[in-house]
């Protein structure tokens, strides 16, 4: 396809925030919508899997050669008009909350701090510090190659990190958020205090995928992960971060994917056993 560049050298490790990963079949970045319904009945056609890429910072891929084609999702579309942002599923929460202040629309701060795009924070519902993006959102449009379609928040299904789109094959395109007016120096100070605090409470100077753990009903994973003693806890070079163990990081970039999953496995025998309570992974894991 002459519109695109096709890379066959492209590793998970260069593309995820855990810098851990093998090999990739075939990877393209997309940021024109026709070219990408091309691509997607091209490889419908001849039965090729793909996976979509946003940031890639809940993932973890294995070490091992992937036979995959990776589309990467590079829709970077960003305006807004009375109290709404239309944005497009590949900006990122960080520029996409400098856009809110500069334009005084409140509603995001939450996100501030969060290296994810604006269709991975929907598709799995990301929140943090009380809010939600299900909260925000008014419309997705999205495709699965063959029609484009919409459908409005009330109609996603948002739960507790879980959306529509959980486990679907399709692409989301483009988000329309419906926020509210606010002073822009209250909304950068909002955003700044939540900044703050994540790098005050995560291990945001190591390499990793953010919280690993979905809460489980009525409790927190860390605080049951500290309670088996397992803060701190290295297998080659994962490590449950001391700063908070609901997070395992590339102690030092050089961590693998038996490193992280023997970490990950072994915290969820732990917890079982000793609360009877059955972790569910909040990252992406692509063996």
């Amino acid at each position: 396809m002459p519109e695109v560049v096709v890379s066959k050298k492209k590793k998970f490790s260069e593309l995820t925030t855990f810098g851990i990963g093998g090999k990739i079949g075939a990877y393209v970045k997309i940021d024109d919508r026709k070219v990408l319904f091309k691509l997607l009945r091209l490889l419908k056609l001849y039965r090729v899997k793909y996976f979509i890429l946003g940031r890639g910072s809940n993932l973890l891929a294995g070490d091992t050669f992937h036979d995959l084609f990776v589309i990467h999702i590079n829709f970077n579309e960003l305006f807004c008009f009375n109290n709404k942002i239309v944005c497009g599923a590949g900006v990122n929460l960080f520029r996409l909350n400098t856009f809110a202040c500069e334009n005084g629309l409140s509603g995001l701060e939450w996100s501030y701090g969060i290296p994810g795009s604006v269709g991975g924070a929907v598709y799995g519902n990301a929140g943090s510090f009380g809010g939600e993006m299900g909260k925000v959102v008014q419309y997705v449009y999205y495709t699965d190659g063959e029609h484009l379609y919409r459908k409005s928040g009330e109609e996603l299904n948002f739960s507790y990190r879980k959306s529509y789109f959980s486990n679907k094959n399709y692409v989301i395109l483009r988000v329309v958020l419906n926020l509210s007016s606010k002073e822009k120096e209250e909304i950068k100070m909002l955003c700044e205090n939540n900044f703050e605090k994540k790098k005050a409470l995560q291990p945001y100077e190591k390499r990793s995928a953010g919280s690993v753990f979905k809460r489980p009903l009525g409790t927190f994973a860390p605080i049951l992960i500290e309670k088996c003693n397992l803060k701190g806890l290295i297998m080659g070079d994962a490590q449950i971060s001391t700063k908070h163990c609901g997070f395992i990081v590339n102690l030092n970039g050089n961590a693998k994917f038996r490193d992280v999953y023997s970490l990950l496995k072994r915290t969820k025998r732990v917890v079982f056993r000793e609360f009877k309570v059955k972790l569910e992974e909040e990252i992406v894991i692509l063996k």
